[in-house]
């Protein structure tokens, strides 16, 4: 046990080293860890988008997005990519996009997207910033802030941008949530957008994580300490035992 804690820990390190690849050429997919639906009620969620995803995408599918997320990625492409899963029969009842940071949106492409989806699934829509500049918000922002007044029976808007703006620094600035670029959210970041964007789902943030020990509960990590401490030292003691009686 206590070699695996120590793994786990490595591991963990090694992860937070690194960084994400953002080239424009390789599409990241994964799987939800949950379906907020249950069983019986379709796919999981999607959240369809940019590179803005990619670092986040562990914990959009830890609170039960389905990931789909491309550097350089449009919003026409977007659509495209829903039109796909709808003509297999795989597009789910709600669809985010995050991804008119780069090149922007108009009112077509709403439209668009809309007649993609069809009248029955709900479209999401997050703010972003500017892929290029990092300054908020990214150009058009007020087309989709119009589009999700005009149709509110079928456009759910999430404001990312007002929401991490408090936040908009970069590493390694106390409180950053963003990589040097001021675009991509750093490990911090990806922990908040995914907690973020679990609002629209049935149940939110609160169905997809466990409770965690700050509601008043018994910390769960002093009893996990305690018994790799007391494992250590029984096999030492048995070790010490063994040892007379094979000389």
């Amino acid at each position: 046990m206590a070699l695996t804690a120590i793994g786990l820990w490595q591991a963990s390190g090694a992860l937070a080293a690194g960084e994400p690849e953002f080239g424009c050429g390789h599409v990241h997919t994964a799987q939800a860890l949950r379906n907020p639906y249950g069983t019986g009620h379709g796919p999981p969620p999607i959240a369809i988008g940019d590179s803005t995803m990619l670092l986040p995408i562990p914990d959009l599918t830890r609170v039960g997005f389905d990931v789909n997320g491309l550097g350089c990625r449009g919003f026409k492409q977007s659509v495209w990519v829903a039109r796909d899963l709808r003509n297999r029969g795989e597009l789910p009842k709600l669809v985010l996009f995050n991804a008119y940071g780069n090149g922007g949106v108009d009112d077509d492409l709403i439209k668009f997207a809309l007649k993609v989806i069809g009248p029955k699934r709900t479209l999401v829509l997050v703010t972003a910033y500017d892929a290029d500049t990092g300054h908020p918000p990214a150009p058009d922002t007020d087309v989709i802030i119009r589009a999700a007044k005009e149709h509110p029976d079928q456009i759910k808007l999430l404001d990312w941008v007002k929401y991490s703006l408090p936040h908009h620094r970069a590493d390694p600035a106390p409180g950053a949530w963003f990589l040097p670029d001021l675009f991509h959210p750093n490990f911090a970041g990806a922990h908040a957008y995914g907690n973020f964007l679990a609002q629209v789902l049935p149940g939110g943030l609160a169905a997809a994580e466990p409770k965690s020990s700050d509601d008043g509960g018994v910390a769960w990590w002093p009893f996990a300490v305690g018994g790799v401490v007391l494992l250590c030292g029984l096999a030492l003691f048995l070790i010490r035992r063994r040892v007379p009686s094979q000389s």
